[in-house]
């Protein structure tokens, strides 16, 4: 993972990275919803030459500062997910640290781009094509490894940063 910097929100999410990929992984911790406009710059002007991926706690605080970085960057973003099953049933916290080696690798290997410079999809096209019904929002947060509780707006906003059409959700729901 050369010029890859991994964004987490604590320090037993980078001690679990690195147990899993070494200790040269470099990760940066947001402190929870306590990271500031020094780490949001610090964060942005690495992004410049490096990749970053987002990986934060499958939960509404992780959810938060996922959009808060997706909102500041300037580039392309690369996200990863994990979801509240794959944390350890015995574990009062969800996160990143206790969520298993295979759904970590898994969520690292299948990163989801997005870009908030992009509009791929207009709310007319979300509504007419009845992306915003349960049933299809259920199965499009399902693909992608999202929780499927996100609200029929987060959906869209999020369809449009990964820069979907309406012909790429027609295949999602097909499957």
């Amino acid at each position: 993972m050369v010029n890859e910097i991994i964004i987490v929100e604590g320090k037993s999410d980078s001690q679990k990275l690195k147990k899993i990929y070494g200790e040269n992984l470099i990760t940066i911790e947001t402190n929870g919803l306590g990271f500031n406009n020094k780490k949001l710059n610090l964060i942005k002007e690495l992004s410049k030459n490096n990749k970053i991926i987002i990986f934060t706690d499958p939960d509404g605080p992780g959810k938060k500062i996922r959009e808060t970085l997706i909102e500041f960057l300037d580039t392309d973003v690369f996200n990863a997910f994990i979801l509240k099953q794959d944390i350890d049933k015995k574990s009062k916290k969800i996160g990143i640290a206790e969520a298993n080696e295979e759904a970590i690798k898994n969520a690292l290997n299948n990163l989801i781009t997005y870009n908030k410079n992009n509009s791929s999809i207009s709310w007319d096209e979300y509504v007419n094509n009845d992306f915003y019904l349960k049933d299809n929002r259920i199965k499009i947060t399902t693909h992608f490894n999202l929780n499927n509780d996100m609200s029929s707006k987060s959906l869209f906003k999020w369809l449009n940063w990964m820069n979907l059409n309406v012909e790429d959700i027609e295949k999602i729901i097909g499957e």
